[in-house]
């Protein structure tokens, strides 16, 4: 007994010398993970940038390293695969900004974008590629735009934004919203009304006639756009099985491929034939969904042409 009183009291002592002698200072003020202005962007530029931050909790970068923005790396055989980012010259900032805006930044509601619609970081990029050299020397593979965590890497801030074709800036256009859709649908900012899907058989691949024409009708009529994906291209469904295999996720992609990225002059071919009710009836679920839901106007995205 005489000893645990005398544990008790040891303790006791201590914890007494510990508050009189270990004051608890005050805490570390928090630094934040970049400075702003970053460097020498005209004026205008990097007010633009520092309001972006003020509205959304996102950094738009022009000053950093590929470890920055890629900090992972990937084994394949004997050799090791890299992403590198090249920073472009500042001058271009200016431009810059105006094309994520243009291609991107445009299409979604301030609300959405300060919910996590605009990552936390934005690395603005003369070029991406993945270095493959170490397993072939020279092989490299360009990209206009990664996703990496909780941000988001784009290129083309060089001599040769101003002087892109109204052509290639549609197509960067429809490849950056692709991939912030899915960025979007992984981070659960957006989702799939189940409406959707209700009235489509996903289950029975139907029974093709011989003639392709045909069967384009077949699938046609049972609510089905050009789906199976390759090369970024939508194809028929009859060109083989592994569509039907995949035939629920193929059909929202194909919808929203034609949602974002083809005009209503493109479109009129089925929206105007009466046989293709269902088609008709799923692509204004999509549309009226996420207009009342998150105030994104998808036909914007398809007949915004430059």
């Amino acid at each position: 007994m005489k000893k645990i009183i005398f544990i008790i009291i040891c303790l006791w002592g201590v914890s007494v010398s510990c508050s009189e002698d270990h004051k608890i200072g005050a805490p570390d003020e928090i630094q934040p993970d970049y400075v702003l202005p970053q460097g020498d962007a005209s004026d205008e530029a990097n007010a633009r940038i520092q309001d972006i931050f003020d509205t959304y909790g996102s950094y738009v970068l022009y000053n950093y390293s590929s470890k920055d923005a890629f900090w992972t790396q990937t084994s394949a055989g004997t050799g090791t695969q890299t992403y590198v980012i090249r920073m472009g010259e500042t001058q271009y900032v200016d431009e810059m900004l105006d094309y994520i805006h243009e291609i991107w930044l445009q299409f979604f509601p301030d609300d959405f974008l300060k919910k996590g619609g605009l990552p936390y970081r934005v690395f603005l990029a003369d070029s991406i590629y993945w270095d493959r050299s170490a397993v072939s020397p020279g092989w490299y593979v360009c990209y206009n735009q990664r996703i990496n965590g909780n941000s988001v890497s784009i290129a083309g801030m060089n001599k040769d934004l101003a002087g892109m074709d109204a052509v290639t800036k549609k197509a960067r256009k429809n490849e950056l919203l692709s991939t912030m859709w899915d960025y979007y649908i992984a981070q659960g900012l957006l989702n799939v009304p189940d409406e959707f899907y209700e009235d489509t058989d996903y289950e029975n691949a139907p029974v093709l006639p011989s003639s392709g024409a045909e069967a384009l009708e077949t699938y046609r009529k049972r609510g089905f756009l050009p789906s199976s994906y390759y090369n970024g291209e939508p194809e028929e469904w009859y060109y083989g099985d592994y569509a039907w295999t995949q035939a629920k996720a193929n059909d929202l992609k194909s919808f929203l491929y034609h949602l974002r990225e083809k005009t209503d002059e493109e479109v009129a071919w089925f929206l105007n034939n009466p046989e293709y009710e269902l088609i008709q009836k799923k692509w204004n679920i999509l549309i009226d969904y996420y207009k009342k839901e998150f105030g994104i106007d998808l036909r914007k995205m398809g007949n915004t042409t430059f």
